[in-house]
């Protein structure tokens, strides 16, 4: 079932645009350039109903309706095609739908275009008839089996997280509870820029410990990364099917929110492949640049159009060296 947080959030959207609730105006809505049959009956209007420019489009309370017309009911749908538990009466004057039960609003009139459209109060096309494309289900596959903390899998005290098949998981041998997987979508902040992004992410949230745990899955749900720790960086766990994945152990050894310390400034690898060089007691402004790694070279490109490369110490990855000034930087952590 759908979440009630969900629907507060969509509601004013659907009074704006989808609708016009019992409570309105009925001279509103009959508007002059507006023109209805008046003879469609509830069985010409069975079929999925969905917005028209696809799920997710609008600020809609319903995502998508089954519309039963011998029973008089609808039924919604969520974006994966999977009832909700939301469903209602249904039934029509000819010239306007109303369902009633709608969640956090009850009996809803809509204007009805034709057999296969639902319009708006300005008689344009809003909801269309027809099996919308539905999104792919997240696969879970990829996410069963042992995930180790930081790909720790060789040291008697390693902490290992534990997701089976069936909805359970361990964490060590203190924790175990019950976990879900989601995609949702977030907005992300640069905490140097202050922009705002929005992206989805496949979320994975443990019903235990304190207050439970939210981890979100990378670099092809490989690992997992604490919510809660985002901002330190080095909380994560690495799936024992990446283990002996070279590249990714140096990325986020590189990317565990400590800097690399030289003479004059320190430079900040983001997992979003960018970076900074921060200069001590602000004697300079701070510089932002991309990166990207191939073997042990990080090939930098600041924002104001120097480009650099950086070596890492395999025997020390708290350590690489810049390769225009021979300068070595170290992690002080």
């Amino acid at each position: 079932m759908k979440s009630l947080k969900k629907y507060m959030a969509l509601l004013l959207a659907l009074l704006m645009c989808l609708s016009m609730a019992a409570c309105g105006e009925k001279e509103d809505v009959h508007d002059e350039d507006v023109s209805y049959d008046g003879d469609i009956s509830i069985e010409d209007l069975e079929g999925f109903w969905y917005p028209l420019e696809g799920l997710g489009s609008t600020m809609s309370v319903l995502t998508c309706i089954y519309l039963d017309g011998a029973a008089e009911t609808w039924e919604e749908y969520d974006e994966y095609g999977d009832p909700t538990g939301y469903t209602g009466g249904a039934y029509t004057d000819g010239s306007f739908l109303t369902l009633t039960d709608v969640p956090l609003i009850g009996d809803v009139e809509i204007p009805i275009g034709d057999a296969n459209t639902l319009v708006d109060e300005t008689g344009e096309p809003y909801w269309i008839k027809g099996e919308p494309d539905y999104k792919e289900k997240l696969g879970l596959s990829n996410i069963f089996g042992n995930w180790y903390y930081k790909g720790d899998h060789t040291s008697e005290y390693q902490l290992v997280l534990t997701l089976n098949e069936d909805g359970t998981y361990t964490l060590g041998n203190t924790e175990e509870g019950t976990y879900t997987c989601e995609e949702v979508e977030i907005s992300v902040m640069d905490a140097n820029t202050n922009e705002t992004t929005n992206e989805l992410r496949q979320e994975v949230r443990l019903s235990g410990g304190f207050m439970g745990n939210t981890f979100y899955l990378v670099n092809d749900g490989q690992v997992l990364v604490d919510w809660a720790k985002v901002n330190e960086g080095d909380e994560f766990y690495i799936h024992e099917s990446a283990l002996e994945n070279g590249e990714l152990f140096k990325l986020y050894r590189i990317t565990d929110g400590n800097s690399y310390w030289g003479a004059d400034y320190t430079l900040q690898f983001l997992r979003d492949n960018t970076l900074y060089r921060n200069y001590f007691n602000g004697s300079q402004d701070p510089v932002r640049g991309t990166w990207e790694l191939s073997g042990d070279t990080v090939t930098i490109i600041w924002d104001d159009g120097e480009t650099d490369e950086a070596t890492l110490d395999p025997e020390n990855p708290a350590s690489l060296t810049l390769s225009s000034t021979g300068e070595t930087f170290a992690k002080l952590f």
